[in-house]
C-alpha cells in the first residue's frame, strides 16, 4: 500500500497537541527545517516530484521521532487516503479536513488557525484588506501570517486618512486608531491576534455592523467598554 506523505503530515496536524510533546528539541529543529523546505516548494510551484520527495523526507523525521505506536497509526492514515498526486496532494486537505500546510502553520508559525474548523476563520480573516507587516510597526497591532509565513497587519486597524491609495514600494508608518491600540491591548492581541482580529471583523450582537466599521464615528467609549466586558471576569 503506497503512503501518501501529504496524508501522513495532514494526519500529524489534526493530533498535533497531543503528539507534539514527544518530540524533542532536536526532533523540532529537523522537522522545522523540512517543513521550511516543503513550503517553499509549494509556495514556488515547483515540481509535484520534488514536493513529493520533501513531504517523504518530513515524514521521515516525523515517523523516526515517535513511539513505534504512534508511527504505525501514522502510517496506516497515510497508506488509507486516496493518493491524489499533483497539486491535490500538497493543498487539499489530506486527513479530516487538515493538509501537510496545516502542520507547517503550526510547527513554523505557531500559529493554531488549522483544519477545519479554524482554518476558514483563518482564510476569512486574511481576505481584509491588509499591509505587509514590517518591523517598525507598532507592537500593539494585529499581525497575521498566511499559509506561506507571510506577515500582514490588517488596514482596519489605521485611520482611514493614513492608508495608502496605492501600492508603495517602501512601509510608510500609517497612523493608527487610538482606541485600535487600547482595545488589542485589551484583548491581548499580542498573544492572540486571531481571535482580536475576529472580534473587530465580525458582527456582534452589540451593534449591526462590525466594530471595525464603527471607527471613526465617535464611538470609541463603545467599543472601549464591549472590549472591557469581554475580558472582565464573570461578576465583575
Amino acid at each position: 500500500m503506497r503512503v501518501n506523505p501529504f496524508a501522513v503530515l495532514a494526519a500529524f496536524a489534526a493530533d498535533w497537541n497531543r503528539l507534539a510533546p514527544v518530540l524533542d528539541p532536536a526532533a523540532r529543529r529537523s522537522l522545522r527545517g523540512r517543513l521550511t523546505e516543503l513550503r517553499s516548494l509549494i509556495a514556488n510551484g515547483a515540481a509535484v516530484s520534488d514536493r513529493e520527495s520533501a513531504a517523504g523526507r518530513a515524514v521521515d523525521g516525523v515517523l523516526g521521532s515517535l513511539p513505534a505506536d504512534e508511527a504505525a497509526r501514522l502510517r496506516h492514515e497515510g497508506g488509507t487516503a486516496r493518493f491524489a498526486g499533483a497539486s491535490a496532494a500538497t493543498l487539499e486537505p489530506g486527513f479530516q479536513g487538515y493538509s501537510a500546510i496545516d502542520l507547517c502553520l503550526l510547527v513554523l508559525d505557531d500559529n493554531p488557525m488549522v483544519g477545519p474548523d479554524l482554518g476558514p476563520i483563518r482564510d476569512r480573516l486574511l481576505a481584509e484588506p491588509s499591509t505587509p507587516w514590517h518591523l517598525a510597526a507598532d507592537p500593539r497591532l494585529i499581525v497575521l501570517s498566511d499559509r506561506n509565513g507571510r506577515k500582514s497587519l490588517p488596514l482596519f486597524q489605521f485611520e482611514a486618512g493614513a492608508m495608502p491609495r496605492q501600492p508603495r514600494q517602501t512601509w510608510r508608518p500609517w497612523r493608527p486608531w487610538r482606541i485600535v491600540l487600547e482595545v488589542n491591548t485589551l484583548l491581548g492581541a499580542d498573544r492572540d491576534p486571531w481571535g482580536a482580529a475576529d472580534w473587530w471583523l465580525s458582527r456582534t450582537t452589540w451593534w449591526e455592523g462590525t466594530p471595525a466599521a464603527l471607527l471613526g464615528g465617535g464611538r470609541d467609549t463603545e467599543l472601549r467598554g464591549a472590549a472591557e466586558a469581554l475580558v472582565a471576569p464573570d461578576g465583575e
